[in-house]
């Protein structure tokens, strides 16, 4: 009786885009997280290229629209920068804010925290890429 194994999958192939910088094409590779559409870019500088992830939110209740995107964060890296530390992948955090208050009942707020918890979740995910 012999057992096979799944074949090995393939690793992804990295995603290359072309940007223009100073009207010269310059090929870049995005890390996998990359959803920046560069090829639309049209750079003065190789450093001013920035990969970004897609944003992740969480969805509160507002006073005037129903619904407001907060804690939008993303994961950001300008891969050319002058300083290394800027060369690695970070976190961006955008705090949208709303000025009036909403009254929450218990159910509200009982689905309010699990949106929050969902959202901590995929932030922890997040982390891990720069961490790693």
């Amino acid at each position: 009786m012999s057992i096979s194994l799944p074949p090995e999958p393939c690793p992804p192939v990295p995603r290359r885009s072309t940007v223009r910088v100073h009207g010269q094409q310059v090929v870049i590779e995005c890390p996998p997280w990359c959803v920046t559409a560069h090829d639309d870019a049209h750079d003065a500088l190789l450093d001013d290229v920035v990969h970004e992830s897609a944003p992740t939110a969480l969805s509160v209740p507002s006073s005037s629209s129903g619904q407001e995107q907060v804690l939008i964060v993303r994961l950001v890296q300008w891969p050319f920068a002058d300083q290394e530390s800027d060369r690695r992948v970070s976190l961006s955090l955008e705090v949208a804010e709303d000025s009036d208050v909403v009254k929450l009942d218990a159910s509200l707020a009982s689905s309010v925290a699990k949106s929050m918890e969902e959202h901590a979740a995929r932030l922890r995910k997040l982390a891990e890429v720069v961490t790693s």
